[in-house]
């Protein structure tokens, strides 16, 4: 079946209370994390116009989100900025197949903490780290980052099945880099060495004039 896929919008959430602060991971649960300026985020409402600048036709747009707070509160930023009223129309899914990563039993440490909180794990971690086989470490009742690929490859299949040209996805740093893996089918070592993009950041995928795909962040 041929894809009706045209256009698509990487937008990771703004600032979190847990970006300006790490320790907000040990006393809250990270799914309820929110921005750390919900009503107002300079980058959000940036992010939102460049958004309308692209002129995408909000009857052929589908806004998916990561259910986690900070991307709920950043679609409503973004969307208000990039089509005002027009909004409404545009037909919104939550996924949570766009989650961030889930560190497990290990969530919020830091590294000297989760060195003695499992010492032969963490070795074990440490050791993986040497050509860049982190990337198939799994977290103590969490996810390692080729889990987190394998279930964005998941979610682009129903981008793939869905009948929209346009599809603006709010997630998150590492599911961002997880989901360009599994589009454009990179390596292991493209994943450990790409950062994780700004907050607020909009990466555009579309056909170049060549018919490949490409990607850039938005100015």
């Amino acid at each position: 079946m041929d894809s009706n896929v045209e256009t698509i919008a990487l937008i990771r959430h703004g600032r979190s209370i847990a970006n300006d602060d790490n320790d907000v991971y040990k006393m809250m649960p990270d799914h309820v994390i929110p921005l750390a300026r919900p009503d107002d985020d300079p980058d959000a409402h940036r992010a939102g116009l460049r958004l309308r600048a692209l002129a995408l036709d909000p009857a052929r747009t589908c806004s998916w989100r990561s259910p986690y707070v900070r991307c709920v509160q950043t679609e409503a930023l973004v969307m208000r900025a990039a089509l005002g009223d027009a909004f409404a129309g545009v037909l919104r899914r939550d996924s949570f197949l766009l989650r961030e990563q889930e560190f497990g039993d290990w969530d919020g440490l830091d590294e000297a903490e989760m060195a003695a909180f499992a010492p032969a794990q963490f070795a074990r971690r440490t050791r993986m780290s040497d050509h860049h086989g982190r990337f198939y470490f799994r977290y103590p009742c969490g996810e390692s980052r080729a889990d987190v690929v394998q279930r964005l490859a998941l979610f682009m299949a129903k981008l793939h099945r869905s009948q929209f040209r346009h599809h603006l996805i709010f997630l998150h740093g590492v599911t961002q880099r997880a989901f360009r893996m599994a589009w454009f089918n990179r390596s292991v070592e493209w994943f450990e060495d790409e950062p994780n993009p700004a907050n607020a950041s909009v990466l555009l995928i579309a056909r170049g004039t060549s018919g490949r795909w490409e990607e850039r962040y938005a100015d």
